[in-house]
């Protein structure tokens, strides 16, 4: 069976639904974020994903267990987090 590809966009990654903080966009955490074009979610607005299975950056795919998604836009608090991150590291 094909997994489905819906867009999801406002997206952020954290370790935990209850977790207060981001964490990185790899294998084993999960997305929360706006979901367009889910079949089996037609109304749901906001998300939070199964855990990541495989990310490809180049083409901006995130697979979980039952989805793939396609990365849109990021919100801008993950995006702000993201920057002072790298930022950081560079320092």
């Amino acid at each position: 069976m094909q997994k489905p590809l819906v867009t999801i966009e406002n997206w952020e990654v954290v370790q935990s639904v209850t977790s207060p903080s981001y964490e990185e966009l790899q294998p084993g955490k999960h997305l929360m974020g706006n979901v367009f074009g889910h079949t089996s979610l037609p109304k749901a607005k906001y998300i939070y994903t199964s855990p990541i299975l495989r990310v490809d950056f180049n083409s901006g795919l995130v697979e979980t267990l039952n989805t793939v998604y396609q990365l849109g836009e990021a919100s801008d608090a993950y995006k702000t987090w993201e920057h002072e991150r790298k930022n950081g590291a560079a320092a």
